[in-house]
């Protein structure tokens, strides 16, 4: 009580200094018993010098008061900061069902669909439960929208794995998206699913490639309370592989990379380590490995840093495109009969911001 009645008098006194620093006048003041944080964060919004300090100020307090929970960011007790997704509208469902199903009858090929769920959902347990209860239901949103396809569209669904390793480093404390661990459990779903022969963990070696890195969720004001990352590289060892990974932004020449992983201090989100970052179409080639075969065209997002390395393994090629920036010209090149299998592979916060579906409609 006396804890609540502390955070009480100090947002009173808070927001009676911005008022009056802030010239509000007296009719733009709630009565006395409705004074709240969200109060003060309305009424300085634009009027006065310093906002930016305030707000920070009128948060930490909401951080010593018990407050876990600003805006769609989540701190969890370990140093995660775990951020909600937007609740999808029908016409994301509707959009989504239409294009794929129509890309899949003109090209008459099964493609496969997957739901990536993020953390703030699968390690929940980093959230007290009063909190955890206003976090949108993923799980639901992700069979919703599975049952939208027929048989022409087949389902692979990861939430269950990822949620059985909840313990572990699936996810980065500062990046919303899964870390290599993650990553690899994610690819073990999509070989389970698309009958292809998942490669075992001892297959790979593991490097350090990145220490103490915080990620772009770690603003000024989350930094404090967040732990921070480490990346974790893993390489196949089964045998002597060579790739070449071919970079498309618009028309003309690609950048050739060799090698799926790029060693470098230069990238602003230290996560472009793998595969040189997500360009808008990438071919991945596998130049002299006998047990990879076969083809895959997968459209996705920055999710497929985290399992595409580990899928690479398994085929000779694979062409990766992120429909959001891929321009018409770039995707009018691809024929998704020289490929032997199709992918769908988004995080759900990605799916429901929003994916131009309506590009598949360059394809051939």
């Amino acid at each position: 009580m006396k804890k609540i009645a502390s955070f009480f008098i100090i947002t009173i006194i808070l927001f009676v200094s911005v008022s009056v620093t802030a010239n509000i006048s007296s009719e733009e003041i709630p009565p006395f018993d409705e004074i709240s944080f969200e109060n003060v964060e309305e009424l300085i919004s634009g009027k006065i010098p310093f906002r930016s300090e305030l707000l920070d100020a009128s948060s930490m307090l909401r951080y010593a008061s018990g407050v876990r929970h600003f805006d769609d960011i989540y701190i969890g007790s370990e140093g995660s900061l775990l951020k909600d997704i937007e609740k999808p509208t029908s016409r994301t469902f509707s959009a989504a069902k239409n294009y794929i199903l129509s890309y899949s009858e003109k090209n008459q090929i099964k493609p496969y669909f997957m739901l990536i769920p993020t953390a703030s959902v699968i390690i929940q347990q980093e959230i007290d439960d009063f909190a955890r209860e206003d976090i949108y239901n993923q799980r639901y949103m992700i069979s919703q929208m599975y049952s939208q396809f027929d048989e022409k569209v087949r389902t692979a669904d990861v939430f269950q794995t990822l949620y059985d390793h909840r313990g572990e480093y699936i996810y980065y404390h500062t990046e919303d998206m899964p870390t290599s661990l993650g990553g690899y459990y994610i690819y073990g779903e999509i070989c389970s699913r698309l009958g292809i022969r998942q490669k075992v963990m001892d297959d790979f070696s593991s490097a350090y490639l990145a220490h103490g890195f915080y990620g772009s969720l770690a603003t000024d004001f989350f930094r404090p309370y967040a732990s921070s990352d480490f990346i974790t590289l893993y390489e196949y060892m089964g045998e002597e592989t060579n790739f070449v990974v071919e970079h498309y932004s618009a028309g003309g020449r690609p950048k050739i990379q060799k090698g799926l992983f790029v060693y470098s201090n230069d990238f602003e989100n230290p996560t472009d380590m793998f595969l040189g970052g997500i360009s808008p179409m990438m071919n991945i080639t596998c130049m002299n490995s006998s047990a990879a075969g076969g083809s895959i065209l997968v459209f996705g997002d920055e999710t497929a840093k985290s399992w595409l390395p580990f899928l690479a393994v398994n085929y000779k090629k694979i062409t990766f495109v992120d429909l959001n920036s891929a321009n018409p010209e770039v995707i009018s090149k691809i024929k998704t009969s020289n490929y032997d299998q199709v992918l769908f592979a988004y995080s759900t916060a990605t799916f429901t911001a929003g994916i131009d579906f309506s590009k598949l409609e360059y394809i051939g």
